[in-house]
């Protein structure tokens, strides 16, 4: 018994699933190449060109890296403003406050020393020098309000002696011109001096800062 003909396109029916329809089978030319797809993962290297070379990294990587950048600028900028605005460190330069504080010696400026609460008498602050257009380390010795009175090389703080623990016994605190001096601070006034009063140019030269020329205060 002769069997049927089928078409080239397609196979015989048999026992299990007879009569379903089969998809017909695609026939590729011999010069066809057969290309798998594949689906694009995370890991899959991404093509990133430096200079005219082009290198494969994984884009994890350079996620990684894209990170570690940003992290680092991040530190750089915290550093800048931190230093900048909240503790800087200072080197003492020059015998204006001997004893206290010594020639090439490190300390730390905190410059929120004074944001909530103002600069008092007694204080080593940083100010902007009037005398040289610099930074020079100071102490607070009369402020606003008050009334200064030097002569005999003492020094008169409201009608009274001031009492000065941080100076050497006998120090003399001498005016520039060798003559008594009063001095009344106005608002935002203030008058510093260094603790070596035979080398220190300050106020009895030229005269009180204003509170804006206070950066803050020195600690260890």
């Amino acid at each position: 018994m002769d069997l049927p003909a089928y078409p080239p396109t397609q196979t015989q029916p048999t026992e299990v699933g007879e009569g379903r329809d089969i998809s017909p089978l695609r026939i590729e030319n011999d010069n066809d190449t057969y290309v798998p797809e594949v689906q694009a993962l995370d890991d899959q290297p991404a093509r990133v060109t430096v200079r005219g070379i082009v290198s494969r990294v994984p884009r994890r990587l350079l996620r990684q890296l894209v990170s570690l950048l940003v992290f680092c600028l991040l530190c750089v900028a915290s550093h800048f403003v931190f230093s900048r605005f909240v503790i800087t460190p200072v080197i003492i330069q020059g015998r204006s406050m001997m004893p206290t504080l010594l020639d090439g010696e490190y300390y730390f400026l905190n410059r929120l020393a004074y944001f909530f609460k103002s600069p008092a008498r007694g204080d080593l602050v940083v100010i902007r020098d009037p005398g040289h257009d610099d930074f020079a380390v100071k102490r607070i010795i009369a402020k606003p309000g008050d009334w200064l009175n030097l002569k005999d090389g003492k020094v008169y703080l409201n009608g009274r002696r001031l009492v000065e623990p941080y100076l050497p016994k006998g120090t003399f605190t001498a005016t520039a011109d060798l003559q008594e001096k009063w001095i009344e601070l106005g608002k935002e006034h203030y008058f510093v001096m260094g603790d070596n009063r035979v080398c220190s140019e300050d106020s009895r030269n030229y005269g009180r800062i204003v509170r804006s020329s206070i950066l803050g205060s020195i600690r260890r």
